[in-house]
């Protein structure tokens, strides 16, 4: 019994101590509870450990925030210190030291500017280097200098244009902040810089008093705006015009009443005339009425003075029977064939053929237009001077435009437009190896060279089957693309050339017209947008005609040379030592016998009064073009020859030169040559010495 109540008294003493140490416990969580709550009058919070002791809804430090990554940009640097600097304040515990400040600068940085505090600290040891120092540094190689100078040269020139006024505001503010100009200036300049819709709508509006209140008037006045453009139909500015004219469309006829239309239907009869046998839609009285013209057609509204200007159209020829006809046709790329009218048709008596199939022409709204059944057959067009090609036209009614070219078109020649001045400035790779093959004169019958028109007094009579040889129009065709075309190759990373424009004089000027429309004519040259361009001149020849020249020295200095080796001129002499018998062959610019490799036109650019061109043929005065002209020479040699002794023949860069040592075999091996149009005026054939 009296353990046990030991044990009790025990268990008693133990239960009174843990009641006064929760009393204990309960009384000091009320203390701090009231100092958290009422802090002392002495305590700032200057301090970290007054701050997290005074104040228990302080934001708690966060030493893993980084600024941005700073990669030397400029006008990022005051913004990247500006992070910094937060950063700083909001965890100060963590960067109390210089030391520490300039560690979460240089830990941010990239690429060169990280590259500038690796070259900085190597001269500077970070152990005695100050945070002041190391942002004045810092802000010398990396901040805006003149900053407020920068700021109110950008603000005078900002204008809002077409930009809502939040985002001018935006703008408006930063170069403001920067500039540090008063009340008063920022009004005047903000108004200055607003646009002129802006403006007006803020004539009505109480005049504001200062820059705040000028920029909430900006505000309501854009939203404003911008809410009643939404609000307006889109047709609204554009009205429907009413129908004035009733049909049919021919003065003194009347609308048609329901009982005469119910009459015509029943019995048959056209709509529009009244007769029988056909509809309204073929209709002769209906097709073959007056209707203006395309440019006389009136445009509404929209339209301009000279509304054919709205339209391209293009010069075009149309070549039947040694006959050229000029004429223009419509470039549509909404129409899917090229078309013509029939009238045009009968008119020149075009041969036609009819489809197998009917095509029914319909308009944008899908409204009938006219049923296609034939179409005219292969016939020769001329479009731009030189681009000829065979084409088929479908065969419709149209008296406005009597030809158009089409998609089709359009997709096959894929040519360039100058759709300002309504002309074609570059054409497809397909047409320069396709169709622009050789020149169309602009007289009206077809050029083609008489082979009476060549003088062969001078030339052997065995010769004369051969006068084709000698034309002219041969010699001036563009050649084909052959593997041994001339390649400009540039050096690896030399500037390109610039070229300079010379001054011509009056007759160089008509000289240089001459040449470039004959050059364009031919094919030979067509308008360029290459980078380069060599300046163009002449120099007076020994008949006191001018000669074109083409300043390529730029050119020719960054050109990878071509060492094939050239004839020596004491070579060719002991060649002919033997030799009684000669025949010399010209051959007309022998250089335009080759072409350009493709892809390398532009290299060959050169500039004029008229414009920028570049050549399609091997020009005169490429560094290399002596050595192309003489390994890959365009004449094919002989294969036999039936002759006692076959002859010599020594190529020159204009000549072929024959040379034959007896007489009798002096004429036979011409004919087993392919002389590409040789110039009869220079030539001497079989002379002997």
């Amino acid at each position: 019994m009296e353990s046990a109540g030991l044990m009790r008294r025990d268990d008693e003493e133990r239960m009174v101590m843990r009641t006064s140490q929760l009393c204990s416990n309960t009384r000091s969580i009320t203390k701090l509870t009231e100092l958290y709550a009422n802090p002392a009058p002495g305590l700032t919070s200057s301090g970290n450990t007054a701050a997290s002791a005074t104040c228990p809804c302080a934001v708690p430090e966060n030493i893993r925030l980084q600024p941005e990554p700073f990669f030397g940009d400029v006008e990022a640097c005051g913004g990247f210190l500006l992070q910094c600097l937060l950063i700083c304040q909001q965890a100060p515990r963590f960067y109390q030291t210089d030391h520490s400040k300039i560690t979460l600068i240089i830990n941010s940085l990239r690429s060169k500017a990280l590259q500038w505090a690796q070259a900085f600290l190597s001269a500077n040891p970070l152990s005695h280097l100050s945070y002041e120092r190391f942002l004045c540094e810092f802000r010398l190689v990396f901040d805006q200098p003149r900053k407020q100078d920068e700021a109110t040269r950008r603000l005078l020139a900002l204008k809002q244009r077409n930009r809502p006024v939040s985002d001018h505001v935006i703008d408006f503010r930063i170069l403001a902040v920067e500039a540090g100009w008063p009340d008063l200036a920022l009004k005047g300049v903000f108004y200055q810089s607003l646009n002129e819709q802006i403006k007006d709508h803020l004539c009505s509006q109480p005049e504001a008093r200062s820059f705040e209140e000028l920029v909430s008037a900006a505000l309501r006045s854009d939203i404003g705006i911008r809410e009643r453009q939404k609000e307006r139909s889109p047709y609204a500015k554009f009205p429907v015009p009413s129908k004035t004219m009733d049909e049919p469309m021919q003065i003194g006829h009347s609308k048609l009443s329901e009982v005469e239309r119910r009459k015509r239907r029943e019995a048959g009869a056209c709509f529009y005339c009244g007769a029988k046998g056909h509809l309204v839609s073929g209709c002769p009285v209906r097709l073959n009425s007056q209707v203006p013209s395309l440019d006389n057609r009136p445009r509404g509204e929209l339209s301009s003075t000279d509304s054919g200007k709205e339209f391209m159209y293009l010069p075009v020829k149309l070549c039947l029977d040694r006959q050229v006809h000029d004429l223009r046709a419509l470039v549509d790329s909404g129409a899917e064939q090229s078309l013509i009218d029939f009238r045009v048709v009968n008119h020149l008596s075009i041969p036609t053929e009819p489809l197998e199939t009917p095509i029914e022409a319909s308009g944008l709204g899908g409204q009938h237009l006219s049923r296609i059944t034939h179409r005219t057959k292969p016939i020769l067009l001329v479009t731009s001077g030189n681009h000829r090609e065979s084409i088929q036209f479908y065969i419709t009614q149209s008296a406005h435009t009597p030809i158009v070219l089409g998609f089709t078109w359009l997709r096959l020649h894929n040519p360039h437009f100058n759709w300002a001045q309504g002309s074609v400035t570059q054409w497809s790779p397909y047409c320069l190896a396709n169709c622009l093959l050789s020149a169309v004169p602009r007289v009206s019958p077809i050029d083609t060279e008489s082979p009476v028109s060549v003088d062969l007094a001078s030339i052997p009579s065995c010769y004369h089957d051969l006068k084709a040889v000698f034309s002219k129009s041969k010699a001036s065709a563009l050649p084909l693309h052959r593997p041994y075309d001339c390649a400009i190759t540039l050096l690896p990373g030399a500037p390109l050339p610039k070229g300079r424009l010379f001054n011509l004089s009056g007759p160089e000027k008509s000289a240089m017209e001459q040449y470039i429309q004959e050059a364009l004519s031919l094919g030979h040259i067509r308008p360029s947008s290459s980078p380069v361009g060599a300046g163009f001149f002449f120099v007076a020849k020994k008949d006191k005609t001018l000669r074109p020249c083409i300043d390529y020295r730029e050119l020719n200095q960054i050109t990878v040379k071509d060492k094939y080796s050239l004839p020596l001129i004491s070579s060719v002499f002991d060649s002919v030592q033997q030799a009684r018998i000669f025949t010399k062959l010209d051959l007309r610019n022998a250089y335009h016998l080759v072409c350009i490799k493709e892809g390398d036109e532009w290299k060959t650019a050169f500039k004029t009064p008229l414009g920028h061109y570049e050549y399609l043929v091997m020009p005169f005065g490429l560094t290399n073009a002596p050595a192309v002209f003489q390994r890959n020479p365009p004449v094919t040699p002989p294969t036999s020859v039936s002759c006692q002794e076959p002859p010599s023949v020594l190529l020159t860069l204009c000549f072929l030169i024959f040379i034959l040592n007896l007489l009798p075999a002096t004429l036979a091996p011409l004919c087993f040559f392919w002389v590409p149009a040789p110039g009869f005026e220079k030539c001497s054939v079989a002379m002997t010495y």
